[in-house]
């Protein structure tokens, strides 16, 4: 099955950072000098609408299989926050997320192997570039990457709702952090909550009956930690 990113930004970010590009489709017509790139496709709007469904803008990019890191890479780069998904199925949200990581600065991002999303095509458009400086760590289990991070004196915080928690601007967050996320509808799971060393909630308006999606959550709460 064939791997596309698409959208003006998305591709052209995928360029200038030497993503693994095989082709590149441009609309016939579409001229832009920006592009440095020898196996060039052009197509009219008709067939670049048969590719992929969303808007493309007239750029659509054929990639390799992403390439994903082992968790000896965070153990290497030693940074000083890690964001950790648990088991995120909706590829808006992660690539939502993935566009937050980049613009706070995160460059580890991991995630379970089976039963989550994984970088799609769609994934990587709705980050708008945001890929580019990210590291996408796969693990076979979130509770044994909790235990190694720890093991190597990670502070590990979940978000979560419940009694338990604190409020997220009451929290003086330790470096090295690893923050936990939810999957959109369970939230962390209890194995991992049991093995954290704080609990974090976003104070929401008391006449709220709405709650955030896990993507606007993961924003403020990287906005929170990284301005500590």
């Amino acid at each position: 099955m064939k791997n596309f990113i698409f959208g003006k930004n998305s591709v052209l970010e995928a360029l200038k950072n030497h993503f693994p590009i095989k082709k590149l489709y441009l609309q016939k017509g579409l001229v832009n000098r920006e592009i440095k790139f020898k196996n060039i496709i052009y197509l009219d709007m008709v067939e670049m609408n048969k590719m992929v469904k969303g808007n493309h803008q007239g750029y659509i990019a054929e990639i390799n299989d992403y390439q994903y890191y082992d968790l000896g890479t965070v153990l290497k780069d030693k940074p000083e926050i890690v964001l950790m998904l648990d088991h995120i199925q909706d590829p808006q949200n992660f690539g939502a997320i993935m566009r937050s990581a980049s613009v706070f600065g995160i460059k580890h991002l991991i995630i379970p192997k089976n039963r989550a999303c994984e970088v799609t095509a769609t994934v990587l458009k709705i980050s708008s570039g945001g890929f580019k400086d990210l590291k996408v760590i796969k693990v076979a289990s979130l509770f044994e990457a909790i235990q190694t991070l720890k093991k190597n004196n990670f502070w590990v915080y979940a978000s979560v709702l419940n009694d338990k928690a604190k409020a997220l601007h009451k929290i003086n967050f330790a470096k090295p952090t690893c923050l936990i996320v939810g999957n959109e509808e369970t939230g962390v799971s209890n194995t991992l909550i049991k093995h954290t060393d704080e609990l974090v909630y976003i104070q929401q308006s008391e006449d709220s009956v709405q709650s955030l999606n896990v993507a606007a959550a993961t924003s403020i709460l990287l906005y929170e930690i990284t301005k500590k």
